[in-house]
């Protein structure tokens, strides 16, 4: 799981470019980002002058996120907790968040990613920001052409092989459209080592919007992706900048 995250590293820089641009980072902001996974935007921010809490529920990428700081040479505080519920953090206590990466819709029930919005808005400043990235679905139900296609028992089914390091790697994906879902593994076909899995909730524009508003953020915007570039039915990224209220 941990090798997913290191193939986006590539586009880390501007990533952190579109973060400090969306929320108004100036130096030294307090940033909370959460999930962290394997730290490579927390350690980034840090390493511009910002001061950074990473949280995950993972000891795994807690541990690969202190050592890309010891080896890029700054400090974050690492935290190992729930994203539904972040009470270890002191209220109003950060100038932004970021949650990148597709990492909101984990949970089964619409209601703790309700939760998540909640335990964000709360940490943050009034009128602190939040960042989330996420799939956009509208986009992805455009674009799902699969190479083998089969209805399955939990939606529709999709399998792909590639070579990757002289193996074959089966990748499957189901997508359910009752509960806009998609599971994907990856793993050596033949072998049961490295069965990865991923399991998420995908967001159109509108459901987005309620559940930051059920959470009690202010959705300010919406962009179609890391470049900046609006948002429309056929980006393939959905980002939103949300605001706590005021107080």
């Amino acid at each position: 799981m941990l090798r997913l995250h290191e193939q986006a590293a590539d586009a880390t820089a501007d990533q952190v470019a579109l973060i400090e641009r969306e929320l108004g980072l100036a130096e030294g902001s307090r940033v909370l980002d959460v999930p962290c996974g394997t730290g490579r935007h927390a350690v980034s921010l840090a390493a511009r002058g910002h001061h950074v809490t990473c949280v995950d529920l993972s000891e795994d990428y807690l541990d690969a996120t202190r050592r890309r700081a010891v080896g890029q040479g700054v400090a974050v505080d690492a935290v190992r907790a729930d994203m539904r519920d972040l009470t270890a953090l002191p209220a109003g206590s950060f100038d932004a968040a970021v949650n990148m990466y597709t990492s909101f819709g984990y949970f089964d029930r619409d209601e703790d990613n309700v939760r998540s919005a909640a335990a964000i808005a709360r940490v943050l400043r009034p009128g602190g920001r939040l960042l989330v990235d996420v799939v956009n679905r509208d986009w992805f139900v455009r674009n799902f052409f699969p190479s083998e296609f089969a209805p399955g028992d939990d939606g529709f089914v999709v399998r792909d092989y590639e070579e990757v390091d002289g193996e074959v790697v089966l990748h499957q994906n189901v997508f359910d459209p009752r509960t806009s879902r998609l599971r994907w593994t990856c793993r050596p076909v033949g072998a049961e080592r490295e069965h990865v899995v991923v399991d998420y909730r995908m967001y159109s524009l509108h459901e987005l919007l309620a559940v930051l508003r059920a959470g009690g953020l202010d959705p300010l915007r919406t962009l179609g992706g890391y470049d900046g570039r609006p948002y429309d039915l056929f980006s393939p990224r959905l980002l939103c900048v949300a605001e706590a209220p005021a107080a």
